[in-house]
């Protein structure tokens, strides 16, 4: 027996990284996964590698008539929806003399006000049913920050809070809200200027020789998605409201 069984997710930006690790995890515990991902060729892999246990939906999730029209097509061939899990997200690098009003909109609306959306879509099915799990991927850039990401670092605070938020208002439908806060994480989002930071010299002396990260590493996606099939099961049945940081120990630092 599988600790998901029988209950059927959703996960955004699971064509690669985080959100694949979870869409994967998910499939291997029991549950029968929509992949949703704005790049069909990705989804449809990811779904494909699952077998009967996926479904690749490909949309915009900043598109609302998309994003309703793919919970109602779930929960008409599934019957519900128990578990959402808000991981797709966008980034850019540039500092406040540089970024653009383009640039800071594009990313509160993929990584803020479609996490609203997609709750407000879910939140009526689980209620009716008096279960569900909603899981919200931010960052330790919510916390602390070298700079010239500003707008991905409002959006990660943000989802922090509406995350609190979420959880007082759901909480008497059954439905409990938490956020996931990772560290550095070896994924396409480690990439910055074309370099993948976790492999820098600057990463090997300060993060791992000196341990800023006292576990001295960055994780791996599938470290990072065996927190969200707690938060996503019976076993988290007292959790709600809570920002898990899975960082291996950076935040704690000086």
């Amino acid at each position: 027996m599988g600790l998901l069984n029988d209950r059927v997710a959703l996960v955004t930006g699971a064509g690669q990284g985080i959100g694949e690790a979870i869409a994967r995890e998910f499939a291997a515990e029991g549950a029968w996964v929509a992949v949703v991902d704005i790049r069909r060729e990705t989804a449809e892999q990811v779904a494909a590698s699952l077998g009967i246990n996926a479904r690749a939906s490909v949309f915009d999730i900043t598109d609302a008539d998309a994003y309703k029209n793919a919970v109602e097509d779930v929960l008409r061939e599934r019957g519900r929806i128990d578990i959402l899990v808000n991981n797709a997200a966008v980034a850019f690098t540039a500092d406040v003399f540089e970024d653009t009003r383009q640039q800071w909109e594009r990313t509160m609306a993929v990584n803020l006000e479609a996490m609203h959306q997609g709750a407000k879509l879910v939140a009526p099915a689980m209620a009716r049913r008096g279960w569900g799990r909603i899981i919200n991927i931010s960052s330790v850039q919510a916390f602390a920050t070298d700079g010239r990401v500003g707008a991905y670092c409002a959006s990660k605070g943000g989802i922090v809070a509406l995350t609190r938020s979420l959880a007082v208002e759901l909480a008497a439908h059954g439905i409990l809200v938490n956020a996931i806060a990772p560290g550095f994480v070896r994924t396409a989002m480690s990439m910055v200027d074309g370099v993948d930071e976790t492999t820098t010299g600057d990463f090997a002396e300060w993060y791992v020789k000196r341990r800023k990260i006292p576990l001295a590493r960055a994780a791996e996606p599938r470290e990072i998605a065996r927190v969200a099939v707690f938060l996503a099961g019976e076993d988290c049945s007292y959790v709600t409201g809570a920002t898990l940081v899975a960082d291996g120990g950076l935040t704690i630092t000086f």
